[in-house]
């Protein structure tokens, strides 16, 4: 599924009250994205141009932008935002002369006072949350305070995008299906988590009241019935949970929601799930990651094999989906551990979703990764859970990535699988395996997507 950037359409909305003209170039909703891109840089004639970068694996793509955007647009200034870009600053800016400013973190406090500080003739240097260079040297100002609480900020700015774009429709949920965001980082600190880094920590979230009139307004606005909360852990907190299902249970709407979960969470809430499930929760992801202690321990991971199976059991009992989220390519992983936590997700779970591990820049994981060597790949583009990084103790990156995909392809031919693509009688299930179907036929007729129109920075020159 791919959703439009939750963090542009907040920071436009708060842009937008403070009188700032705005606009939102999402090149995924393009036909063709990098032709159309140039001539949307030309057109706009930008006093101040934005690219955001939300995961290491789209890096390639915001520097392409930002190489672009200075050729097309050399009087404008060039700002670099999101998780990569804040956790990579130092050298981001070192390596790319292109671009003027990074905004560290959040973003809407900094960004607007850089704003108003050029719109001042003034530098932008004095601001909070801002990263720049100076005299051959980067200087990363300490970042702003975090925004407390989460309901001051305005409605996000739907209307700053198609919303009924393809683009966003791909994943097999139907029109009716929207993704939303609702809440900001983490209070866990796992070792291999980039939010941890870029969130400080820290878990915030809007009230349940404010959550439902977001959608609400997506509902009545543009007919979504069907929201997938894209956030790390949608139930961090239990008042907030409570609130949401009373307000959601007042206002009357007929939806159906799934979101992500810690398994801590999800067994502090067993007396909530009845509720939650007659209200249209239907499938939650679970964050299993290992059921091995040893590589829990690593990825500094607080439970267990035995609570994740409790959280599953949990959920099945009251009709909700469980999708399995586990990773595989620690240093301490071999073919055992796949297969041991393969027979495990196979009996407990509705869906497995198996990436490899990622070390990603910023994070505990990636310095530790670094520092001993273990790290094989460079490109950034291919972090993206999905292509092999390092090497275990015991197997290859290659030997990873042939592992992961066999097991892959393992769990998605079984023939409670295949067969419930169309006999299912969940019919939730039904969409979903038979989305399954059509990504396994796109593999076995070897037709992979590619990106229209792209040329990296080496053609363009």
């Amino acid at each position: 599924m791919w959703t439009p950037s939750f963090g542009l359409l907040q920071l436009s909305a708060y842009l937008e009250a403070e009188g700032v003209s705005v606009q939102i170039i999402d090149g995924t909703t393009l036909r063709e994205p990098w032709k159309e891109l140039r001539e949307r840089i030309v057109s706009s004639k930008a006093d101040v141009i934005g690219i955001t970068c939300t995961a290491t694996c789209l890096s390639p793509e915001a520097i392409q932008t930002i190489h672009l955007s200075r050729r097309l647009s050399p009087r404008s200034i060039l700002v670099g935002g999101g998780s990569h870009f804040t956790l990579m600053a130092k050298t981001i800016l070192e390596e790319i002369p292109d671009l003027d400013y990074i905004v560290l973190g959040e973003g809407e406090i900094a960004f607007l006072q850089l704003l108003k500080s050029l719109s001042n003739g003034r530098d932008g240097r004095e601001v909070r949350g801002i990263a720049y260079r100076e005299d051959g040297r980067v200087i990363l100002n300490e970042r702003q305070p975090l925004i407390t609480p989460l309901d001051a900020l305005p409605l996000p700015a739907y209307h700053l995008i198609d919303v009924e774009s393809e683009a966003y429709y791909w994943h097999g949920m139907g029109r009716r299906a929207f993704g939303v965001s609702t809440s900001r980082g983490c209070g866990d600190h796992c070792a291999y988590c980039s939010e941890t880094k870029f969130w400080e920590g820290v878990w915030r979230g809007r009230s349940g009241k404010k959550v439902v009139e977001e959608i609400s307004f997506l509902h009545r606005k543009y007919g979504k019935s069907l929201f997938v909360f894209n956030e790390n852990t949608f139930n961090w907190s239990r008042k907030r949970l409570e609130e949401f299902l009373e307000e959601l249970g007042k206002s009357g709407l007929r939806i159906h929601f799934w979101f992500q979960s810690r398994v801590k969470d999800i067994l502090r809430d067993e007396d909530l799930l009845p509720e939650m499930k007659r209200l249209g929760l239907y499938e939650v992801m679970l964050g299993i990651e290992s059921i091995q202690p040893d590589v829990l321990q690593r990825y500094e991971k607080d439970q267990s094999r035995e609570l994740a199976e409790k959280a599953i059991d949990l959920l099945r009992r009251n009709g909700i989906m469980v999708m399995a989220n586990v990773m595989f390519g620690d240093w301490n992983d071999s073919e055992a551990n796949l297969k041991e936590i393969f027979r495990f997700v196979k009996k407990k779970s509705d869906f497995l979703v198996l990436t490899i591990t990622t070390p990603l820049p910023g994070t505990k994981y990636f310095e530790e990764a670094e520092r001993l060597g273990r790290i094989r790949e460079k490109d950034f583009g291919k972090y993206d859970f999905m292509h092999p990084v390092m090497d275990t103790k015991f197997l290859s990156a290659r030997e990873v990535e042939r592992l992961q995909k066999a097991y892959l392809k393992k769990y998605y031919t079984q023939p409670r699988i295949l067969l419930g693509a169309f006999f299912n009688p969940n019919p939730f299930k039904r969409m979903a395996y038979r989305l399954i179907l059509r990504y396994v036929w796109e593999n076995a007729t070897k037709r992979p997507w590619r990106q229209p129109n792209w040329k990296d920075k080496r053609q363009e020159e």
